[in-house]
C-alpha cells in the first residue's frame, strides 16, 4: 500500500518545526509584494525589511520581476538597504516603463540619509535627466525635490534654472525655487 500524503500548511510547518520566519523563501515575498490584498503586500514589505542585508538578492530580483507593482515596491525596499550591490538595479529602474518604479529609483538614490552607507555613484548625473525630460510630471517633481536635498554642484543649478525658466506646472516650480534656495546660486541666476 502507498503511503499517504497529508498537506500541511506552511504556518503548521513552522509551528510544528520550530523553524524561523526568517527562512520563508524570500522569492515568496517578494511575489506577495504584487499581492492584490494591501495586508499581504504591508506584511511581505515589513519582513522584507526586517531580514536587512539578507533580503538584497531576492530584491535585487523583485527590481526585475513582470509586475510593476513589485518592481516599484523592491525598488522602495532599496531606500534603506542599498549599498553597491544595488547600484546597476537603481540605474535599470531608472529607465522602467512605470513612472511608480522610475519615482521610487530617483529616491532610492537620491536620499542619502536613509542609507547606513552613501552609495558611490554621481546621484546628480543620473537625476538631472529625469528632473529636466521624463514624461511624467510626478517624476519630474521627486527628482526635482531629490536635487534640492544633494550636495551643492553648478550641475544642479544650472538644471533648476532651466526648469524655472520653461517650466509652468506650480508643483515643479514650487520645488525647483525651494531647492534652488538650498543651493546658493551664483548671481544673475533665476533661483
Amino acid at each position: 500500500m502507498a503511503p499517504t500524503f497529508t498537506p500541511i500548511s506552511l504556518d503548521d510547518y513552522i509551528v510544528k518545526s520550530s523553524i524561523s520566519l526568517q527562512i520563508l523563501p524570500t522569492i515568496a515575498l517578494i511575489n506577495d509584494l504584487g499581492s492584490p490584498d494591501w495586508p499581504t503586500r504591508t506584511a511581505a514589505r515589513h519582513h522584507l525589511e526586517s531580514l536587512g542585508d539578507s533580503a538584497i538578492p531576492a530584491i535585487l530580483n523583485g527590481c526585475r520581476h513582470q509586475s510593476p507593482q513589485v518592481r516599484a515596491d523592491s525598488v522602495s525596499l532599496l531606500d534603506h538597504l542599498a549599498d553597491e550591490r544595488c547600484l546597476d538595479a537603481l540605474r535599470t529602474a531608472l529607465g522602467d516603463p512605470s513612472a511608480r518604479v522610475r519615482r521610487h529609483a530617483i529616491h532610492s538614490l537620491g536620499c542619502q540619509m536613509c542609507k547606513r552607507q552613501p552609495l558611490q555613484l554621481d546621484i546628480v548625473g543620473l537625476i538631472i535627466p529625469l528632473a529636466l525630460r521624463d514624461p511624467s510630471i510626478r517624476v519630474r517633481r521627486v527628482a526635482v525635490h531629490q536635487l534640492g536635498l544633494q550636495a551643492p554642484d553648478p550641475r544642479i543649478s544650472a538644471a533648476l534654472d532651466t526648469i524655472l525658466n520653461s517650466e509652468s506646472d506650480p508643483g515643479l516650480v514650487s520645488r525647483a525655487r525651494h531647492a534652488c534656495s538650498r543651493h546658493h546660486p551664483a548671481a544673475g541666476s533665476a533661483c
